[in-house]
């Protein structure tokens, strides 16, 4: 037994095993040469790929000149090839018409025996002519004297693969969009190394270039300092507590912008559940946060705006009493008393005082809009007044005033409250003194007008008249000149504007049917210029800032319906002394009982009353009186003075606090109304 195992029988045995592979391989060559299908030989077998382990990708060997020596199921799924025709094919078939005339096949074989193996990627064509891409993996087969004996080749279908990675690129791109969209920055901070990672929105959210490094040390810099305590406090109690995070803090860049971001994330934990890392997102809500604030500022004033009607209205109705009675005073005095200047003194107090309030009422946008025909210069003259004093001794106010200027409609007030929003701007752009300049003048818009830039919506053609103001203060640059009609936009500092007035002077003129312009530069000024469309040339009296009419002395029965006593004790005794047979109430009820036994030709009521309003005791005397005439007076009135039915915006309307020569005027011009028509009751 031993001598059959013995060292020359196993070289004999060895020498006769090898003597026979030579002929079989000998064998497989002459039928390839002869165009035989091939049958490989049983070594073969040993490099098949069992069938249940192939799944997207085919083995089959081949001879060493390129000729396919093997084949099993998986090649007739990828390849769609049967055994019998594939065996024998030559491998360049697998190529594609371009690889063939690039000399592929023979280059995979030549470098495959040079270094053993060679992988690639490229497109292999199927039997039906199809191509799809595939991983090509080349390696040589070496006899026992390390001669390439052949080549094993397989052949990976890339398709599903190529496909899930596309999909999966669509899928980064359209997350990569949303985020971009969004604004969201992505993070990791590695709880093990220390290690931070910022992705590029990140880094530009913290103010950083893209290729600034992130660093734990440097995220602490970045935030605030007022912040940084309760940052570092949110991360702690997060990986504590095993709670998403969730925080916001504020963030300084590099040139000294304060930005908000908001951050979440949550922590990655290991087997053992020790966190080992945080991942998450961060997002800018710098311009939310000022929304916010902005939002405060609409509520604050909002709330200053019904603290100051509430004060106009009760002092308003105060200044109609000492007004009213020092006109009386004076006029019971001799031209030589000397008490008559304090009356006057009273009097021109009380008159400032009436302008306060009505810049109250203007700033809490409490006053009814009356649009009438107005002489624009006569408006400048009478603003010019209250400008002086507002602008200061180092201010000088320069008045050009052009007489070729035709009639504007417009609400008065809002037009001294435009011109007063843009002299103010103007004081504001001069902190160290300069010069205001409002002039007026006729302007003549063609529709080939230039000037206007793009994007500016060029002005209806026709006869404007024009309102500007200009300053010699510090002007405005470009991209500010952009965004001076925005609400809340202002350059002045925290605290000293809100950033309403030149968007109220742009939607006043709008709604009067003009338009404004704003021309600027950085050193050397500001220009703000106002269009109203020149009112239609009627033969009617233009209405003047100060009411200058006669008064004309009646002999109608007025009725007066006012709860403030002094305030109704004025009006009876003012209208008794012009000629009118007054009577009096202190609420509708008592109005309604006097208009039940009197003939009344005209009522004044009050439009906020307690009880019955003044504006529902206008309605019931118009349904059952539907000539008699009412007149409304109230020191606040509004639009939602309006939407709640107190007051209805056409109803003939004074303004309080108002003079006794206002009050003979206004009911004068009520009584001679042309749409009314008295009828005897």
């Amino acid at each position: 037994m031993s001598d059959l195992f013995s060292a020359p029988t196993l070289y004999a045995l060895g020498a006769v095993a090898f003597a026979l592979l030579a002929v079989v391989l000998l064998r497989i060559v002459r039928l390839i040469r002869s165009g035989t299908p091939v049958t490989p030989p049983d070594w073969i077998e040993h490099h098949r790929t069992p069938e249940d382990q192939v799944v997207n990708y085919a083995t089959f060997m081949l001879d060493s000149s390129g000729r396919i020596l093997s084949w099993h199921p998986a090649v007739q799924r990828i390849l769609g090839y049967e055994k019998a025709e594939f065996i024998g094919l030559a491998v360049a078939d697998l190529y594609t018409p371009e690889d063939q005339a690039d000399g592929m096949p023979q280059g995979d074989l030549a470098e495959a025996a040079k270094h053993r193996r060679v992988t690639q990627e490229r497109w292999v064509m199927r039997k039906d002519g199809s191509r799809f891409p595939a991983s090509v993996s080349t390696a040589s087969v070496l006899d026992r004297q390390g001669t390439v004996a052949g080549f094993s080749k397989r052949v990976r279908d890339l398709t599903e693969s190529r496909r899930v990675e596309e999909e999966l690129g669509r899928s980064k791109e359209a997350l990569d969009l949303a985020s971009e969209a969004a604004g969201l920055g992505t993070w990791e901070h590695d709880l093990v190394t220390g290690e931070l990672h910022w992705d590029v929105r990140a880094r530009a959210l913290f103010g950083r270039p893209p290729d600034a490094p992130a660093t734990y040390h440097g995220w602490v810099e970045a935030i605030h300092p007022d912040d940084l305590v309760d940052a570092e406090a949110a991360l702690d109690r997060s990986l504590r507590d095993q709670q998403p995070l969730s925080t916001q803090y504020r963030v300084i860049w590099p040139d000294g912008s304060i930005h908000w971001l908001a951050v979440i994330g949550r922590a990655i934990h290991g087997p053992s559940g020790k966190p080992l890392r945080m991942r998450g997102i961060v997002l800018d809500m710098t311009d939310r946060k000022r929304t916010e604030e902005r939002l405060q500022d609409v509520l604050r004033l909002e709330a200053i705006g019904r603290l100051a009607g509430g004060i106009a209205h009760d002092l308003n109705n105060m200044l109609v009493a000492i007004l009213g009675f020092s006109d009386l005073l004076a006029q019971s005095m001799g031209p030589n008393d000397p008490r008559l200047d304090d009356v006057r003194q009273i009097s021109q107090a009380a008159t400032r005082s009436a302008d306060l309030t009505r810049q109250l009422l203007a700033f809490a946008r409490r006053e009814l809009i009356q649009p009438r025909r107005l002489d624009l210069n006569n408006i400048v003259r009478y603003a010019a007044g209250m400008l002086r004093p507002v602008l200061g001794e180092n201010i000088a106010l320069d008045l050009r005033l052009s007489s070729r200027v035709g009639a504007i409609h417009a609400d008065p007030g809002r037009v001294e409250q435009i011109l007063m929003n843009l002299v103010l701007n103007s004081r504001d752009a001069m902190p160290h003194g300069g010069r205001v300049t409002v002039e007026t003048d006729a302007v003549i818009i063609q529709a080939d007008t230039p000037g206007w830039l793009p994007p500016a919506e060029p002005p209806p053609p026709g006869h404007y008249a024009m309102l500007a103001v200009s300053d010699t203060g510090h002007g405005m640059d470009p991209a500010t000149l952009q965004h001076i009609w925005e609400p809340f936009f202002t350059t002045k500092p925290a605290g000293k504007g809100t950033g309403l007035g030149l968007s109220v002077v742009y939607g006043s003129v709008k709604q009067s049917g003009g338009f404004v312009w704003a021309e600027s530069e950085v050193g050397r000024g500001t220009a703000v210029r106002v269009y109203w469309p020149e009112a239609a040339r009627e033969p009617e009296t233009l209405i003047e800032a100060p009411a200058s009419a006669p008064i004309i002395h009646g002999r109608e029965t007025v009725l007066v319906v006012e709860d403030e006593p002094v305030v109704r004790a004025l009006m009876v005794r003012t209208l008794r002394n012009l000629g009118y047979a007054c009577f009096e109430a202190g609420d509708a009820e008592q109005a309604l009982r006097a208009l039940s036994q009197e003939r009344i030709d005209l009522v004044i009521t009050d439009v906020v009353m307690p009880g019955i309003s003044g504006g529902d005791l206008g309605s019931r005397l118009a349904e059952r009186y539907p000539d008699l005439p009412v007149l409304y007076t109230s020191g606040f009135a509004d639009d939602e003075m309006i939407r709640r039915g107190l007051l209805e915006a056409t109803r003939p309307f004074l303004q309080k606090p108002f003079t006794p020569a206002e009050l003979g005027r206004k009911v004068r011009e009520v009584i001679e109304s042309p749409s009314r028509q008295l009828e005897p009751r």
